[in-house]
């Protein structure tokens, strides 16, 4: 009689299985649009599980999205390649995301969740700066005219108004948070690993977040709703969303996927007001709009082909 094993009876193939056929310039557009539109969704869900403690939201979402990742790990056969992870690349993706998210949920409150997006989401000009120094490459007085663009933008988008009064210090926490994620892309630029290490890292990165959950915020109970978001944060905008950019980042093609992610502002914008979770001025609205323009010419995809 012919064993069936339990990989073969619970074949499973993830949406990004099938982008295999699709060119390499395609396939890395196509995972950097489904990582935006998994992005977009993180203001929304953090709005709806505050006012939970931002290190318990990280590590029980973080908890949530390495299950996830496991269970589809085991269903496609590649268990013994998820728990063989290197750890330094687990650290570097734990530690960097964790601070990332955990600043991006501490300036919420104090600004309001469409404000910190704005500001945490300078992320791409940052990195456009930083792969600049880093490949030592000197930028035109257009691209640098387009970063100073993008920053005007998150002027207009923070001030002279905020939704929950000025606040210096939220201001600064996004501004972190959107600096620390740029360092990790850039540093994540050079991973060469084969599979993906997201799904790993997130149990490391609960940990991680749990421990100072325990350590230095209150115990608190959270209702239905609030776990249920919570949930959805390690699902979509965590988990398969940073699985996505970090495959996207390894294909090469930095510039044109780091455009796409400049869409991921005025995404978050969108599903703020479609739900009604957040306030979206038109001074935000207009600050976004600078920041994805100033993005985008920051990026060089506007110059001819082979200047890149």
């Amino acid at each position: 009689m012919e064993t069936v094993s339990t990989a073969t009876v619970f074949r499973f193939r993830l949406p990004l299985d099938g982008l295999r056929p699709l060119g390499p310039r395609t396939r890395a557009a196509a995972l950097a649009v489904g990582a935006v539109l998994f992005w977009a969704t993180w203001p929304t869900l953090a709005t709806l599980a505050s006012p939970a403690p931002p290190f318990l939201v990280f590590g029980l979402a973080a908890a949530v999205g390495f299950a996830a990742a496991l269970f589809m790990a085991v269903l496609r056969g590649r268990a013994a390649s998820f728990v063989a992870t290197p750890f330094p690349s687990m650290l570097l993706v734990g530690v960097g995301l964790l601070v990332n998210n955990v600043l991006y949920l501490f300036a919420m409150p104090r600004i309001g969740p469409a404000e910190a997006n704005v500001v945490a989401y300078l992320w791409p000009l940052m990195l456009v700066l930083i792969m600049a120094g880093k490949r030592r490459e000197r930028l035109s007085p257009s691209r640098l005219g387009s970063i100073a663009l993008g920053f005007v933008g998150a002027v207009v988008a923070i001030g002279p108004r905020f939704a929950l009064g000025f606040d210096l210090f939220g201001v600064l926490l996004a501004f972190l948070s959107g600096l620390t994620f740029a360092i990790y892309a850039a540093v994540r630029s050079d991973g060469r690993e084969a599979e993906d290490v997201i799904g790993p890292s997130m149990g490391l990165l609960a940990v991680f977040a749990l421990a100072l959950h325990f350590g230095f915020e209150a115990p608190t109970a959270l209702s239905s709703s609030q776990l249920l978001a919570i949930a959805a944060i390690g699902i979509v905008p965590l988990t398969l969303s940073n699985a996505l950019w970090d495959r996207a980042t390894r294909t090469g093609h930095t510039a044109l996927i780091s455009a796409i992610a400049y869409a991921t502002p005025l995404a978050a914008l969108s599903l703020l007001a479609l739900f009604g979770v957040g306030h979206v001025s038109y001074g935000v609205a207009a600050g976004a709009v600078l920041i994805v323009i100033g993005a985008f010419g920051a990026s060089g995809l506007s110059r001819k082909p082979g200047r890149s």
